[in-house]
């Protein structure tokens, strides 16, 4: 099987069992930003130091978001405007500029994503609450992304047919 097929198929496997428990236990997390949190992982390269900066750099754009959420609610109370559309200037200049201080925090994708799932939760109101709803489900994909590259791992030690484990 080739790393690409094992790869999907993995990828494939931890999304449905994922999906399955999630209807099924009825998990009280949306299950969109688990595959968001999975992406980020991916796209951070997988393997344990993807795990860190996806998991990080989410947490962290959850974080920048909550303090936006925070700010439009302080300066254009009810109605968004000027001032809220520039506390979110700047908690994306603080995602992009929290790369200074900890090579962790340097995924600004994973950051941005993470911000993303704040405002796609439609999270009006920054809470601890309202952090744990967006950044749990966030840290579950991350985890899923190890989960994925175990079971390729073992995919690809597979051989199913004798004649076919030269190729």
């Amino acid at each position: 099987m080739s790393a690409s097929t094992t790869k999907a198929l993995s990828l494939a496997i931890v999304a449905a069992v994922w999906a399955a428990i999630s209807h099924l236990a009825k998990v009280k997390f949306e299950l969109w930003p688990v595959y968001v949190g999975l992406a980020c992982f991916v796209g951070a390269g997988g393997g344990m130091s993807g795990l860190q900066k996806s998991a990080t750099s989410t947490v962290s754009g959850v974080v920048w978001a909550l303090i936006y959420v925070a700010l439009a609610n302080a300066l254009d109370p009810g109605r968004p405007g000027i001032m809220s559309a520039l506390a979110l200037g700047v908690a994306v200049f603080g995602m992009v500029y929290q790369t200074r201080f900890h090579p962790l925090l340097g995924y600004t994708t994973g950051a941005i994503a993470g911000a993303a799932t704040i405002l796609g939760l439609k999270i009006g109101v920054a809470t601890l609450t309202a952090g744990i709803k967006a950044a749990v489900p966030l840290l579950i994909g991350c985890a899923l992304g190890i989960v994925a590259e175990r079971i390729a791992e073992m995919l690809g030690k597979m051989r199913v047919v004798p004649a076919m484990s030269n190729r």
